[in-house]
């Protein structure tokens, strides 16, 4: 029997039989069998783990085949899964209509992107090259323009609802910023990490007040990726192979997309404010070809990049145990006071 992708052997027998998983290569035959019954691609090999690749909302392996190599992702048969992931698939052949590189999705004999089975289902996606982004001139540009692009063509896109006004990042959360500093004071002077924690709490609290509940009614909404940074962008050099991981796509806040971006493609790696300076206009110069921005946006496109930065920082750092990019507690909040105090000043000109 087949469990959400894996092989399970009855112990005993009865509804009360215990399942107990069997040796990875059986269960991975058993894939091959079912690719090759439901797709037409040739020979099948045994499929294999995708190394290094987070497992946690669904199973990956790869399988090379004579028509190509592909990405075999396993689900749980749940219709609010499939229908999340039957909304990937319109937007990303959307996408590969105009112009964005994504992995392609596999047809199985049906025509069907999904197959289904007892209780769990399969995709194939064509397996792509390239490595996460690293960050240069070149591939900032190409991710700004791709990202304006994606706003741009995906307007009128039907998505699955949800209040656009909810951001993943719209606060930063008390008990982690509360941890960052209890570590700060542990690893360097405490009135520094004191003076830094408070104004860092001045700029979130100046931050809060811009991107209120209310005042996300000024910014413009539709479809967006939901997940912009650095390692859903793969890159063969400077030639952007994909843009992946379309799972938290569907309807939000521009800003909230291009705040993401900018936290993690421009301010996270950059501490001199020039450098801030320079990478943020190639990022903004290369997406306003695509989308322009209002000036609320504008104003508030700081704070937001703010708190992301701080949230995503206080909580990495915590969970890596006091270090993070050979940064401790207390270098960390001296460059997040400098940032963000460079971020205060950037929305203040406008």
């Amino acid at each position: 029997m087949v469990q959400e992708g894996r092989v399970v052997q009855k112990r005993g027998i009865g509804k009360d039989a215990e399942p107990t998983v069997k040796q990875a290569i059986n269960e991975f035959d058993v894939l091959a069998d079912v690719i090759r019954q439901y797709y037409d691609l040739g020979d099948i090999e045994t499929p294999r783990q995708l190394e290094d690749a987070h497992q946690r909302r669904h199973r990956k392996l790869v399988v090379n085949t004579s028509a190509g190599k592909f990405l075999v992702k396993t689900y749980r048969r749940d219709p609010v899964i499939l229908d999340s992931l039957r909304f990937q698939h319109r937007l990303s052949d959307h996408l590969a209509e105009n112009g964005i590189a994504v992995a392609r999705i596999q047809r199985a004999k049906d025509g069907k992107g999904i197959v289904e089975l007892d209780t769990w289902a399969l995709e194939l996606q064509a397996f792509v090259t390239g490595e996460p982004m690293q960050i240069s001139q070149e591939t900032l540009r190409i991710a700004a323009e791709t990202l304006g692009r994606f706003h741009h063509v995906c307007r009128d896109i039907p998505c699955p609802p949800r209040d656009a006004r909810m951001w993943r990042f719209s606060e930063v959360p008390r008990a982690s910023f509360g941890q960052l500093y209890e570590l700060a004071k542990t690893q360097g002077d405490e009135k520094l990490a004191t003076d830094c924690c408070n104004d860092l709490a001045l700029f979130l609290h100046e931050a809060a007040q811009k991107l209120n509940w209310d005042a996300r009614n000024n910014f413009e909404t539709g479809l967006i990726h939901g997940d912009y940074h650095g390692g859903n962008l793969l890159f063969d050099g400077n030639r952007l192979t994909a843009l992946i991981d379309l799972e938290f796509a569907g309807a939000g806040c521009y800003l909230e997309d291009l705040a993401y971006a900018l936290s993690n493609l421009s301010i996270r790696t950059a501490f001199a404010d020039d450098r801030l300076t320079y990478r943020t206009n190639l990022l903004l110069d290369n997406y306003t070809r695509f989308r322009s921005l209002s000036y609320q946006e504008e104003v508030a496109l700081y704070y937001a990049v703010g708190i992301k930065h701080v949230a995503t920082v206080s909580y990495q750092l915590v969970q890596l145990g006091g270090e993070l990019a050979g940064l401790n507690a207390i270098e960390w909040m001296q460059r997040l006071r400098q940032q963000c105090a460079w971020l205060a000043q950037r929305a203040a000109k406008r």
